[in-house]
């Protein structure tokens, strides 16, 4: 340890003065490195001023602060009239090199920075006292909680060499987790709460981790809190070693202390909203075990509702009275209530948009300035922006904009690359090796137009395609947008040909968030070709014109439509070929889908999708379009993931021909960890019937299998599946490689 010592000469010189003596002179010795100059401006003594008690004190401690010195000698001496004081000083040695003996699960490279003991650093005791400690907690980190680290130091001329030997000891693994003092909740629901586990049969289970040990036991305290305990308290937290090996046992002994319920619940201050409305939001109720958590989001959510109407200066208090006397111990709360007023929105900013023009983000808001601030229109502008598809993400800032509580909006805009372009090639299961060259512009002149090119040639497809999208046509909230096409894709027994275009007419409902309606008209020329074989009597009726009109209504409140978390997708599509409209090939076709998203927990997000299709003719003698009936398997809109493309149907002559009408069910978990790639786990079910009449829900085809979904730069959204079919004949798993969103 550091001796600190003051002359005992100067202190009875001190205490035997009258008054303080003025500082004459002041003479620094034993410096090596550090200049005397510095050394007197750290005391804080200066000449000319008055020499006290308090004074040395004050430096002493000031100049130990540096850590730059082993022994400080402080003493004064009488010097005409006034007093000369010397500072004696021994300074620490310094670092001439650091190494290490004994490490094997660390480097020593990695120890040299965790210790951050460098050269011609000083070589003090607590600088040493912390690389010490700095290495324990390294390992510590990686389980080693034994390790045992000795420093040693070899001095010569005022430089030390410091070697550090470690005995590493080896990782504890826990062998047993006991819980004591607990009797509202089982063991196995406390073990669940600790992240350090016992052992069990899988290799990784059983490692002990120090820092997370430390925060057990509060994690075990607070779930009690948090569940109608407030009064529990830790007892204790031990590890108890096992032997004389790696294993120990983690011990928790805590005391619950005595079950509180809530009591009474009122409202105080609240005039805006009316006391029933604001108890719906309550996440709680008389009689249950008291929550901290479920008082939080209580507030959260009366919070939430008053925002909804422009109070973001609300105030909320939630005042509780702790009833002990009675049998059952209850806590009345009283939310007392300032509501303040609401606030307008003076103005909203966009910030950080290079390419895109203000007025493409600004079209897609529901709130405006000059009206009430309004969290769920927010809400609702901020996911239609983001959905539009070429933006990484969009945030919201606020700032008061007066005095009377208006704000204004800030609407930070995060950009993606503004248009792809790829050339390469791609293997699809149904289709096989087939080379591509594309060129699109998702957000055209920064106006938010789309305009693409596509060429795809394989050895049984051939597609060209141009399309192009205007999203808001004369500044009204209509989209148009044409395609052109001609394309040649191998069936299962015939070539199919088309060439034609399409033109698509879509705007927003009035009055209902999310959801577009569309009109589109198709024209096209269809031929079919090669061995039509057993499909001859639909040969001649499947052939011609194709004119034919589409309507679609959907709603979709996703929030995002690359990687879903919340939100749903319902749709409805009709289209009426022929009949009215002209051409040679008559048939109706409905198809309707809905699809939910449900966040879990932590990451974990379910998706649901039900799908039905009915296509038939307007007379019963008019022959349904072989390519348009309903085939499932593989991928793509009826997808059955686990079986082959184009294997679910009905046959006729042992060929696939289609059903008229089809249902598919999906049901996808998948645990969200970034926005441009999940995991995921699936089960489809589905299956196509002649018609309506003979559909049989009990003879559904089922796929289970596993699956992966990366956003990949100038390519969009890929994805990886591996599927079982459990009806299939013969049952083997499938490979399905996917393009974009099927689900």
């Amino acid at each position: 340890m550091n001796k600190l010592f003051i002359s005992f000469v100067f202190l009875g010189f001190l205490s035997t003065t009258l008054s303080a003596e003025m500082i004459v002179d002041i003479k620094v010795q034993g410096i090596q490195r550090v200049s005397a100059d510095a050394i007197i401006s750290i005391s804080g003594l200066e000449i000319g001023s008055e020499l006290t008690a308090e004074g040395i004190q004050k430096a002493i401690k000031q100049l130990y602060a540096g850590g730059l010195f082993e022994n400080i000698d402080i003493n004064a001496e009488k010097m005409g009239n006034g007093v000369k004081v010397n500072i004696n000083v021994k300074e620490w040695p310094i670092v001439l090199k650091v190494s290490f003996k004994g490490n094997k699960k660390i480097k020593t490279k990695s120890l040299v920075e965790i210790c951050q003991l460098k050269e011609f650093n000083v070589a003090s005791e607590s600088a040493i006292f912390d690389a010490v400690v700095k290495i324990r907690q390294a390992y510590e980190k990686e389980g080693f909680y034994m390790v045992n680290i000795t420093p040693t130091i070899t001095e010569e001329e005022r430089r030390a060499k410091v070697k550090f030997t470690i005995e590493e000891g080896k990782k504890i693994k826990v062998k047993e987790v006991i819980v004591e003092g607990n009797y509202a909740f089982p063991d196995k629901k406390i073990r669940k709460l600790m992240k350090n586990r016992a052992k069990y049969w899988w290799p990784w289970s059983g490692k002990f981790n120090k820092t997370e040990f430390d925060e057990d036991p509060l994690r075990v305290i607070n779930f009690y809190q948090s569940n109608g305990y407030p009064h529990c308290q830790l007892v204790s937290a031990d590890i108890v070693p096992v032997g004389k090996g790696e294993w120990a046992n983690l011990r928790v002994e805590i005391s619950e202390g005595k079950p509180v319920y809530f009591g009474n619940i009122s409202f105080e201050g609240n005039e805006f909203l009316k006391t029933e409305n604001l108890k719906t939001r309550l996440k709680f109720k008389k009689g249950m075990l008291y929550s901290k958590d479920r008082l939080s989001k209580t507030l959260e959510e009366i919070y939430g509702i008053y925002s909804d109407y422009g109070y973001l200066y609300l105030s909320i208090d939630p005042c509780e009275t702790l009833d002990s006397l009675s049998i059952q111990e209850t806590v009345d709360v009283t939310f007392k209530i300032k509501e303040g007023i609401p606030a307008r929105i003076h103005k909203i900013d966009i910030a950080s948009n290079l390419a895109t023009h203000d007025n493409v983000i600004r079209r897609e808001l529901t709130i405006f300035p000059g009206e009430i601030f309004s969290r769920k229109k927010l809400i609702v502008s901020q996911r239609k922006i983001f959905n539009l598809g070429f933006f990484k993400n969009v945030t919201v800032d606020t700032r008061q904009a007066s005095d009377s509580g208006d704000i204004d909006l800030i609407l930070n805009i995060e950009e993606k690359a503004a248009g792809q372009a790829s050339a390469g090639a791609s293997y699809y299961p149904k289709y096989g090796i087939v080379g591509n060259l594309s060129l699109s512009t998702p957000n055209l002149r920064g106006m938010g137009e789309y305009l693409s090119i596509s060429y795809e040639k394989g050895q049984s497809i051939e597609n060209i395609t141009l399309g192009y999208q205007k999203p808001w046509l004369f500044d009204s909230p209509m989209s148009l947008g044409f395609n052109v096409y001609k394309s040649t894709t191998a069936m299962s027994s015939y070539n199919l040909h088309k060439i034609g275009g399409n033109t698509t007419l879509g705007f927003q409902v009035p009055r209902l968030d999310y959801t577009k309606a569309s009109v589109s008209y198709t024209l096209e020329n269809v031929s079919l070709a090669g061995d039509t074989g057993n499909l001859t009597r639909w040969y001649l009726d499947q052939e011609g014109i194709r004119s034919m009109v589409g309507f679609g209504l959907v709603r979709d409140s996703r929030d995002n439509f690359l990687n879903p978390t919340t939100g749903s997708r319902n749709s409805c599509n009709v289209a009426f070929s022929g009949g009215i409209f002209g051409g040679d090939i008559n048939y109706h076709k409905e198809t309707f889908e809905s699809v939910t998203y449900h966040r879990l927990f932590w990451r974990f997000v379910l998706g649901m999708r039900s799908k039905i299709g009915v296509i038939n003719g307007y007379k019963s003698e008019d022959n349904v379009p072989v390519y348009e009936k309903f085939i499932l398997g593989g991928i793509g809109d009826w997808g059955l993931r686990g079986y082959r493309d184009w294997e679910i149907g009905p046959r006729l002559n042992g060929e696939i021909v289609g059903g008229n009408f089809a249902s598919l069910f999906t049901i996808e978990a998948k645990l969200a960890f970034d926005e441009n790639m999940y995991p995921l786990i699936f089960f489809d079910a589905g299956n196509t019937w002649p018609d309506f009449k003979s559909t049989n829900l009990q003879n559904l085809k089922k796929g289970v299998g596993a699956g992966f979904r990366i956003e990949i730069p100038m390519m969009g959204l890929i994805g990886f599946d591996m599927g079982y079919g459990i009806d299939a004949v013969p049952r083997d798993w499938e490979f399905h490689l996917q393009m974009g969103r099927t689900f």
